[in-house]
C-alpha cells in the first residue's frame, strides 16, 4: 500500500519543477534532494550542494538524474540500506551511518539524515538528505576537547599538590593523638574486662537461683490451670448433655406426634383414594358408552364432558398424589416400561377432547422401552398433556421422544410434550413447577384447575429421579420434556402393560 502511495506521489512530483532554496549552497554539510519514487529502481537525484562536491568529488551534472546508490561500495551495510528505505515507505525521518565511496575510489564514513518533504497537498514530494564525514567532524571536536581537558588537568594537578601538602600534615597530628587514644582504649577495655568477669559470677548465681523460683512457679500455676480448664470443661459437658436430653425428648414428642399425623394421613388417603375414584371411574365408562351411542349433533357436549371428566380425574390424582408424597406413602416400583403402549393410551385419552377445541394433537410412535414406574411416568405425561390442551387456543400439541446421552455416557430418552400455546416469560419457568401458582389464573377461577399438575410432576420426576425440563418462546409456545433411562436392547425383561389400568 505504501509502494503505490509512494509511485503516485512521484507521478505527482515529475509534473512540478524542483525550487531549491540557493541558502543550500551556503552550508557546511552535503545536501542530497531526490523525488520520492521508492519503486525499483528508486528515486533520482534532483539537486546537490557545494559541500556534496567537496565530499565525495562528484560535481552537480554528474549526479543529477542518477540513483544515490552510485555512492556506495562494497562495504555498505544493505541491512541499513532496506532499514532507510522501510523508514521512507513509512515517510519518517531516518538516520543511519554508511560506509560509502568518493569518486577518486577512497572510502569514507558518513552520517546520513533524511527526511521527506511534504508539500501543499500533504503529499511526500521529495526527500532531502543532509550528509557529513563522521571521521572529519570527529577528528575536530576531539582536538578541540582534548585541549580543554589538558588545561583543566593542568589546574587540577596545582590543586592536589597544595592540598596533599596541606594533608600530610593534618595526618602526622593525627596519627600522634590516634596513638595516645588506642593506649587509653586499651587500659580501658582491660579494666572492663574485669568487671565483666565480676558480673558474669553474680549473673551466673542470680539466674541460676531465678530459673529454679520460675519452674516451681510454672509447675504450681499449671496444675491450677489444669484442673481449672478440667472443671470447666465437665460442667460445659454436663451443660450439654441436659441440652441435648431435653432435644431429644422434644424429637421424640415431634416424632410421635408426624406418625400420628401421617398415620392419619394414610388412613384418610386409602379411604378417599377408593371413595373418590370409584365414581370418577364410573364416569369414564359412562362416557365411553356414549361416545359409540351419541351422533356427530351431539360430539360437542361429549367433548365438553370429557374435557370435565379429564380436569375432574387430574385435580384428583394430583390432590391424592400430592397427599401421598407428603405421608411418604408413594415408593415407586421400577421396571422396564415399554413406550408404544403408554403413548397409545395417552393419544386414545386426549385425542376426543383437543378435537373438540378445535386442536391437533399427534403423538409420534416410539418401540424404545424405559426403566421407570409405569403408573407413575404415566401420571408424569397425562400431566403434561392435560396442561398443554388447558393453556392451548390454536394449533397443536406434539407428544414425541427423541434418544439423548448423558454426560457419563448413559442412554436416555428424552420425552416431549410441544405445544403452540402463550408461552412462559424466562423469569417465570421456575414458578410455574409451584403448588397452586397460575401464571394468567390470579382470580383463582377452580374452573381452570388449582394448580398442581406441574407442582406433581416436578415432585414425581424428583421421586423417580426423572429430569424434568421446560423451553418456552413468548408468543410461540413451550415444550415441557422428561428424561428418562432407556433398558439396554440386549435386556430380556419386559415392562408390563398398564392399558386400561386404574391410576
Amino acid at each position: 500500500m505504501s509502494d503505490m502511495h509512494g509511485l503516485k506521489a512521484s507521478r505527482a512530483v515529475k509534473a512540478k519543477p524542483l525550487i531549491v532554496q540557493p541558502i543550500w549552497d551556503r552550508l557546511d554539510h552535503a545536501v542530497i534532494v531526490t523525488d520520492c519514487n521508492l519503486v525499483a529502481p528508486g528515486p533520482t537525484i534532483r539537486y546537490v550542494n557545494r559541500a556534496f562536491t567537496r565530499l565525495t568529488g562528484y560535481r552537480a551534472d554528474e549526479v543529477i538524474g542518477r540513483s544515490p546508490r552510485l555512492l556506495q561500495c562494497p562495504r555498505t551495510d544493505p541491512v541499513v540500506v532496506a532499514t532507510i528505505r522501510r523508514d521512507l515507505h513509512e515517510s519518517e525521518t531516518t538516520r543511519a551511518t554508511l560506509v560509502n565511496r568518493r569518486k577518486d575510489g577512497t572510502e569514507y564514513l558518513c552520517s546520513l539524515v533524511i527526511t521527506p518533504l511534504v508539500g501543499s497537498t500533504g503529499n511526500t514530494e521529495h526527500f532531502i538528505c543532509v550528509a557529513e564525514d563522521l571521521r572529519e567532524a570527529h577528528s575536530k571536536s576531539v582536538l578541540q576537547r582534548v585541549s580543554g581537558e589538558l588545561e583543566q588537568a593542568q589546574a587540577l594537578i596545582e590543586d592536589l599538590e597544595r592540598r596533599q601538602s596541606e594533608a600530610d600534615g593534618l595526618i602526622a597530628r593525627q596519627q600522634s593523638e590516634l596513638a595516645a587514644l588506642i593506649e587509653q582504649y586499651r587500659a580501658t577495655c582491660a579494666q572492663l574486662e574485669e568487671v565483666q568477669e565480676r558480673l558474669a559470677l553474680r549473673e551466673g548465681a542470680l539466674e541460676r537461683s531465678s530459673r529454679e523460683f520460675y519452674r516451681s512457679d510454672s509447675e504450681l500455676n499449671a496444675s491450677k490451670e489444669e484442673l481449672r480448664v478440667m472443671d470447666e470443661e465437665l460442667r460445659v459437658a454436663l451443660e450439654q448433655m441436659e441440652e441435648a436430653n431435653a432435644q431429644l425428648a422434644q424429637s421424640n414428642e415431634q416424632l410421635r406426634r408426624l406418625q400420628a399425623a401421617d398415620a392419619d394421613k394414610l388412613q384418610l388417603l386409602a379411604s378417599a383414594s377408593h371413595d373418590l375414584r370409584q365414581p370418577v371411574m364410573s364416569m369414564g365408562l359412562f362416557l365411553d358408552v356414549l361416545r359409540n351411542r351419541l351422533g356427530e349433533s351431539e360430539r360437542p357436549i361429549l367433548g365438553g364432558l370429557l374435557a370435565a371428566h379429564v380436569s375432574i380425574r387430574t385435580l384428583l390424582d394430583g390432590m391424592l398424589d400430592s397427599a401421598r408424597l407428603e405421608a411418604g406413602a408413594l415408593n415407586p416400583m421400577v421396571e422396564p416400561v415399554p413406550m408404544a403402549i403408554m403413548l397409545d393410551v395417552i393419544h386414545n385419552e386426549f385425542m376426543l377432547q383437543a378435537e373438540m377445541r378445535g386442536l391437533r394433537f399427534r403423538v409420534k410412535p416410539c418401540t424404545a422401552t424405559v426403566s421407570s414406574d409405569a403408573q407413575l411416568l404415566e401420571r408424569i405425561l397425562r400431566n403434561l398433556v392435560a396442561n398443554a390442551l388447558k393453556y392451548t387456543a390454536t394449533g397443536g400439541i406434539l407428544l414425541g421422544c427423541r434418544q439423548c446421552c448423558d454426560a457419563e455416557g448413559g442412554r436416555h430418552l428424552r420425552i416431549e410434550v410441544w405445544d403452540t400455546g402463550p408461552g412462559i416469560a424466562e423469569n417465570n419457568l421456575r414458578a410455574i413447577f409451584e403448588e397452586f401458582r397460575q401464571l394468567d389464573n390470579r382470580d383463582r377461577d377452580q374452573t381452570r384447575g388449582v394448580g398442581l399438575g406441574l407442582a406433581i410432576v416436578a415432585r414425581l420426576g424428583k421421586q423417580l429421579n426423572h429430569r424434568i425440563g421446560v423451553r418456552s418462546w413468548p408468543g410461540r409456545g413451550s415444550v415441557f420434556s422428561v428424561t428418562v433411562p432407556l433398558v439396554p436392547k440386549h435386556s430380556t425383561s419386559r415392562g408390563r402393560s398398564h392399558a386400561g389400568r386404574a391410576s
